[in-house]
Order: structure tokens, then C-alpha cells, then sequence
């Protein structure tokens, strides 16, 4: 089980860095981010075990909204997450559900440091907690949860980046970024019994990506491995596990600087944005586009 919830994709939340570019280094900046985005995923369940065969598919759509701070120098930086979307479901099969909610995403709170060891190389470390923004289950999220996860959620990362090229009119930058993020069991009625509790486990990513600059025109691609581990269900005195498995995808993305958009006189980042992926598990399929709109202050 994982939940559709965008505020914690890590292809995604990279737009929120590549935003930092807007600001200066030697002076503080606030960096406001509007993601506007579609989702969807689809999978085939299948347990023998519980009798379920399920084709199940979901289309989640609306917007994120990143607020970053970035210290002088670029050393500290803290920002908040989080998203108005509407997710619809449908899946038929042994079970038949037709649903939809519209409501707030899973709010995320980050911050970190950078360390530049020379000019060319740079070092991120960072710490998120997240918080839902609805705890409340219904039938209907048998399968997973509609807006958010309901979970409470605690991770850290860290992130190293090498530029090959570095000029005033491009550069060619090669990241590499991991992460940790445990979420905290809770009970899950009306779905189990109410002396059940469900432990959703861990999501760790790995990420590699290449980003190129060439004047005010910005690309960057990469390839992202989520691993999902310690799932399970306990229903004294039984306690059900699952398997760690694994979801692959890849990204890539285009944005453009203004100093000083026409018309507004705000400087400004706009761009746009795809991502696929795949898991075995399920054979699941999952696409998405969103495009960028951030600005300095």
C-alpha cells in the first residue's frame, strides 16, 4: 500500500530546488512555487490469499504550493509543502468502487544546510517531518487513501551535486540525492477491526539526475528508485507482512529564468514537467505532468 500522495514524489519536490536559482547568493530570499499537476496510476491487484483481483485506477489532480527560505550565502534554507487536489477512483473486479474527494494534501515541513566544499562541488544534508491533514478513513479507501496518507511521517536526506561545465553561460551538473522516511503505525477502522493497526513502513529514494543550464534556459533529467519496506497489518495476534518492492521511474524537466518577467517587473521561474514510472508489484503504470510557476521575494 502507498498512498497517491504528491507532496512527498521526489521527482517533483527537485522543481522546488531548481527554483533556488532565482535567488541571490549573498542576500536572503523567500521562494513562493505553484505546481500545478495531473496524476494517474493504475494497477492490477491480485491476492489469492484474501481473494481480491482488482483493477484499480486512480487520476489525482490540482496543485502544489512550496514556500522556501533561503539563508545568505545559501547555507540554511527551510520551506513548507503542501497541495489542493481532487483524487477520483475506480476500480472493479471483486470489489467496485467509484469515489472522489477534494481536500489538502499532507503538509510538509524541511529544512537543511549546504556546505561547498570548492566552487564546483556541493553538499546537502536535510530533515522533513511530515504532518496529515485528515486522519478519518472510509470504506471506500480500502485499497489507499484518498488526498494524504493519514500517516505521520519523519525522514532525512542528503544530496551531492558536482558541476562539470560552470560558466556564466552554462553549466552541466551531475546530482545524486537520497532519502529516508519512516511513517508511524496508526489503527485503520472501519477498514481492519479496531484493535487492528497497519504500519506503513518506510520509503527510501534513491535519485541521479543531470541538470544543464544554458543561459536563462534550464533541462534536467534523472532516474528515481523507491523502495518501500516493513509494511504490514496486525490483527492480535496475527501480524501480516509484506515483501520489500520496488518503483522505477524517470523525469525530465524545462524551466526558464526572468530577471524581470514583461509586464509584472517580478522576477520569475516558469517551466513544465513529466514523470513515468513502474512497479512490478501490481503492474503498476503511473504518469505525470505539471508545469512551475515560482517566484523571488
Amino acid at each position: 500500500m502507498h498512498a497517491v500522495t504528491l507532496v512527498y514524489n521526489m521527482k517533483i519536490r527537485r522543481v522546488f530546488n531548481v527554483s533556488a536559482i532565482l535567488g541571490k547568493k549573498d542576500k536572503p530570499v523567500w521562494i513562493a512555487t505553484a505546481l500545478p499537476i495531473a496524476y494517474t496510476r493504475s494497477r492490477h491487484i491480485v491476492d489469492p490469499a484474501l481473494g481480491v483481483n482488482v483493477y484499480d485506477k486512480r487520476i489525482a489532480g490540482g496543485s502544489l504550493f512550496n514556500l522556501r527560505y533561503i539563508g545568505p550565502q545559501q547555507s540554511w534554507w527551510f520551506e513548507i509543502t503542501t497541495g489542493l487536489e481532487k483524487e477520483r477512483v475506480q476500480s472493479h473486479g471483486t470489489t467496485n468502487i467509484c469515489a472522489s474527494r477534494l481536500g489538502i494534501d499532507d503538509i510538509i515541513l524541511s529544512g537543511g544546510r549546504a556546505f561547498f566544499p570548492n566552487k564546483k562541488t556541493q553538499y546537502v544534508v536535510y530533515g522533513l517531518a511530515g504532518f496529515p491533514t485528515r486522519r478519518k478513513l472510509t470504506l471506500a479507501e480500502r485499497y489507499d487513501t484518498l488526498v494524504g496518507t493519514r500517516f505521520f511521517g519523519l525522514g532525512l536526506g542528503a544530496e551531492a551535486s558536482y558541476a562539470i561545465i560552470q560558466s556564466v553561460q552554462q553549466s552541466l551538473i551531475m546530482i545524486g540525492q537520497a532519502r529516508f522516511v519512516h511513517f508511524f503505525n496508526r489503527k485503520w477502522y472501519p477498514i481492519l477491526p479496531c484493535n487492528a493497526q497497519i504500519e506503513p513502513g518506510n520509503l527510501t529514494d534513491i535519485l541521479a539526475s543531470v541538470q544543464y543550464r544554458r543561459g536563462k534556459n534550464i533541462f534536467e533529467t534523472g532516474y528515481n528508485v523507491t523502495l518501500f519496506s516493513n509494511q504490514a497489518v496486525v490483527v492480535p495476534p496475527q501480524k501480516i507482512t509484506t515483501h520489500l518492492f520496488i518503483r522505477q521511474s524517470a523525469y525530465a524537466t524545462y524551466s526558464r529564468m526572468f530577471k524581470e518577467f514583461p509586464v509584472l517587473k517580478i522576477p520569475l521561474l516558469l517551466g513544465a514537467g513529466f514523470n513515468i514510472g513502474h512497479a512490478q508489484r501490481f503492474n503498476t503504470k503511473i504518469y505525470a505532468y505539471w508545469l512551475n510557476i515560482s517566484t523571488a521575494f
